[in-house]
């Protein structure tokens, strides 16, 4: 909370853009279950090495939650944020890993993103992203979804 209600001050006092990736992995629980943690953890480290080398120094990655992530992109445009988003769903998506018994396991992502519109409150932005990731998976999984209150 302290990183996010500081960038999201910078970013009124300033005008530049700041916006927030939530981060799904796809079916995480059917892998787990099929595959085991020890894989499961695997996905996470593979997931989180797409993410880190996909962001800048000054953007920030947090775990969120059991297979979820958020990724707070500081100075990102609606286009920059659109395609680092993409960039992290499309390694993911590239990744290859296989099972102990030598079975390919096929990964994805579900991106939600949002863009901060000077709103104060850090969590309605989370909230707002978390509404475009559901909607990513309403329609299909492996995919990301911009907010936009025509969603």
């Amino acid at each position: 909370p302290t990183i996010f209600k500081r960038e999201i001050a910078h970013a009124n006092r300033t005008g530049t853009p700041l916006s927030v990736l939530i981060i799904d992995v796809d079916k995480f629980k059917e892998i787990n279950d099929t595959w085991g943690h020890n894989t499961g953890d695997e996905i996470l480290r593979k997931v989180s090495q797409a993410f880190y080398d996909n962001v800048r120094s000054s953007d920030y990655v947090f775990r969120y939650g059991g297979d979820e992530f958020i990724i707070v992109l500081t100075e990102a445009s609606e286009n920059e944020t659109l395609r680092t988003a993409e960039r992290i769903r499309s390694r993911v998506e590239k990744t290859k890993l296989k099972a102990a018994n030598g079975e390919d396991i096929a990964l994805s992502l579900s991106i939600g993103a949002a863009m901060f519109n000077g709103h104060p409150d850090y969590e309605r932005l989370i909230q707002i992203a978390d509404e475009a990731l559901y909607i990513a998976k309403r329609r299909g999984r492996n995919r990301v979804e911009l907010w936009k209150a025509s969603l």
